[in-house]
């Protein structure tokens, strides 16, 4: 009887993809609800960073919201 390893790379992808939509939704949920701009900058970012775990492959994108990371943090304590 011969040994059959469990495809893990499959397995890890699908709840890559489950965690995503999950802080993709509730990303969205508090970006539509929130009345605060510093609160609204806080869920772009989890929005990106949701988008960010789906496309784990995609460098070019993760390349893009470090950028917007770093204009978010130039631009937060300046509304504050």
């Amino acid at each position: 009887q011969e040994f059959v390893r469990p495809d893990y790379q499959e397995y890890l992808s699908n709840h890559a993809l489950v965690l995503s939509a999950f802080l993709f939704s509730i990303g969205i949920y508090r970006l539509i609800t929130s009345r605060n701009m510093v609160r609204a900058l806080m869920y772009l970012e989890l929005l990106l960073n949701a988008v960010n775990i789906n496309l784990f492959k995609g460098n070019i994108f993760s390349i893009f919201v470090i950028a917007v990371a770093a204009a978010e943090a130039a631009f937060g304590p300046a509304i504050v």
